[in-house]
């Protein structure tokens, strides 16, 4: 088995065969609008790969900047742009990625499986 590493945007610096699994824990926070990051992971991930991904959740809009400096996104959002993207969602759950100043923050985890 190879580790293989991606840039922000998922494209690969290493092989070019497809991945088995992609690991994003704590990651997509730094991301607004997903379409070309969860591409970029699509053309990395073999058929039947797994994508794994935890993020901050957001009930009333696709996506928004956090007073924090963080994006949180809507499950609707990021299932929508999966399947765009050739995902099928497999796994989802509602998380606490963190405390933060004492509080918990909302998030997701979800699991999809490429096309």
């Amino acid at each position: 088995s190879d580790l293989v590493a991606a840039d922000r945007g998922g494209r690969s610096r290493g092989s070019t065969q497809g991945v088995d699994l992609i690991a994003a824990a704590d990651v997509l926070v730094y991301f607004g609008e997903l379409t070309e990051l969860l591409h970029g992971f699509a053309s990395l991930a073999a058929a039947g790969g797994s994508l794994v991904f935890s993020c901050e959740r957001a009930t009333d809009e696709d996506w928004k900047l956090l007073p924090s400096g963080r994006f949180a996104h809507s499950r609707e959002y990021v299932t929508s742009v999966a399947r765009g993207a050739g995902f099928q969602l497999m796994s989802y759950r509602e998380i606490v990625p963190r405390i933060e100043q004492g509080q918990p923050v909302a998030g997701h985890l979800f699991v999809f499986v490429r096309n």
